[in-house]
């Protein structure tokens, strides 16, 4: 069996809070973890934000469905699909990512979910049971699976480390320089030829 486990965010669709930052005018949200890897301090951030703005995740959930997945994105997904499972392994939030499955082929969507209170404001995270992607990756590979990842964030690194072939798509230059020797590609059309090449030479092996 082999398994694609891709990143959503920077990977097939913009990223999201940068996006809800422009939208808003509130320059706190603008951050990500190609800056602060440290996600659950981001998160609190983010929501307290949203708080003192006086958005609901209705609000957000609104403007996050004005974007749309990169026009290469669902190709690369259906091209994955021919001999692969594919799997979104995202740290975003399933009630913000849900609008992006139809364009992307309704991929299985592995993400964390969002608390809200009586009127609607986002009060908490419910955070997967991982320590991090990597523990996805991690268990398909003891149980003998061949895994593809692919990521653009610092949140990445271990998924991409721990996968049979792993690539960082269009990498920040602080996420390349904590990356060690992990191969970097500049687009989808780019990670699908090298992965290509990659298991031509591990078959020679």
């Amino acid at each position: 069996m082999k398994v694609a486990c891709i990143d959503l965010e920077g990977v097939l669709v913009p990223e999201l809070w940068p996006h809800i930052s422009r939208h808003t005018g509130i320059a706190a949200l603008n951050r990500t973890t190609r800056e602060e890897p440290d996600y659950p301090k981001l998160m609190r951030a983010r929501i307290e934000a949203l708080r003192e703005n006086n958005l609901r995740l209705s609000d957000v959930r609104a403007i996050v469905s004005m974007l749309q997945p990169y026009r290469d994105a669902r190709r690369f997904l259906d091209v994955l699909a021919r001999d692969r499972a594919v799997f979104i392994v995202s740290d975003c939030f399933e009630e913000l990512a849900e609008s992006f499955l139809p364009g992307l082929g309704y991929p299985r969507l592995m993400a964390h979910r969002l608390d809200t209170d009586a009127d609607g404001f986002i009060t908490q995270c419910r955070f997967a049971q991982r320590q991090g992607k990597q523990d996805v990756v991690n268990t398909l590979i003891r149980d003998g699976i061949d895994v593809l990842a692919v990521g653009d964030a610092l949140n990445d690194i271990g998924m991409l480390k721990a996968a049979t072939y792993g690539y960082l798509l269009r990498p920040s230059p602080t996420t390349v320089a904590l990356a060690g020797d992990l191969p970097v590609a500049d687009s989808l059309a780019e990670v699908l030829v090298r992965l290509q090449q990659d298991q031509l030479a591990h078959a020679l092996i």
